[in-house]
């Protein structure tokens, strides 16, 4: 009997890694609610600036000028963050173990030429953004300076409902982790190919951050990334 589970396991977790983890999505039933919806301009699949030269110029960077970030930049850092790249499977840039994809992602914009601030929940499916809550809400994400002075945060949230229900709600909240790290990576990555710069933030406000973004309880915030020209 033993042996037989153990099988049976093998045999599931193979499978999943094939043909991808399908939860029940639960950002689509979030966005069948939203009141305002922003289609963002098609992301860009070429760059002047190599991988290589991208990891070389990465710096965290904590301040920048009072210019504003463009629509179009916010479009491709989050495209890098969790866009769509294989629609036929909904593969997204960022790798997510068996394809679980447990992140939520929201911009908090202040300064971004073309968008009205706001913090907004980031769709991929369609690649467009929804409203949560309008206005100024940067300074919601935590009391860092430069949260409040970049002209847009990317905020990380893991829903953990559907990767817990199958592999258990550590093994959950350590593929979320990880795939934060992965997501992350690729936004300071883009923001250099973009000759912006930015910082990855871990000391966030939990609880403003609940309450500016009307989170669920099976939603926790784990990260921000910033976004601004350099000074």
């Amino acid at each position: 009997m033993v042996k037989r589970s153990a099988l049976l396991l093998a045999l599931l977790a193979a499978a999943l890694c094939v043909v991808g983890f399908q939860p029940t999505r639960a950002e689509e039933a979030k966005g069948a609610i939203g009141q305002t919806t922003i289609a963002l301009p098609a992301p860009e699949s070429k760059s002047k600036v190599t991988v290589e030269e991208a990891l070389a110029k990465r710096r965290s960077v904590r301040s920048y000028s009072t210019e504003p970030i463009t629509l179009q930049q916010v479009s491709q850092l989050l495209w890098a963050a969790q866009g769509i790249t294989e629609p036929s499977r909904g593969l997204r840039t960022a790798p997510s173990a068996v394809a679980s994809y447990p992140l939520r992602l929201y911009l908090f914009a202040g300064n971004v030429k073309g968008l009205p601030a706001g913090a907004y929940r980031y769709i991929p499916q369609g690649h467009k953004l929804e409203l949560v809550a309008s206005g100024d809400q940067r300074s919601n994400v935590g009391d860092q300076p430069q949260m409040r002075t970049a002209p847009a945060l990317i905020a990380y949230i893991a829903d953990y409902t559907d990767t817990a229900k199958s592999f258990g709600s550590d093994t959950a909240r350590r593929w979320a982790a990880i795939e934060t790290g992965h997501s992350a990576q690729n936004v300071l990555l883009e923001e250099v190919a973009l000759g912006l710069v930015g910082v990855s933030m871990g000391l966030i406000d939990e609880a403003k951050m609940r309450s500016t973004l009307k989170l669920t309880d099976n939603e926790e915030p784990l990260y921000a990334v910033s976004a601004g020209n350099k000074r």
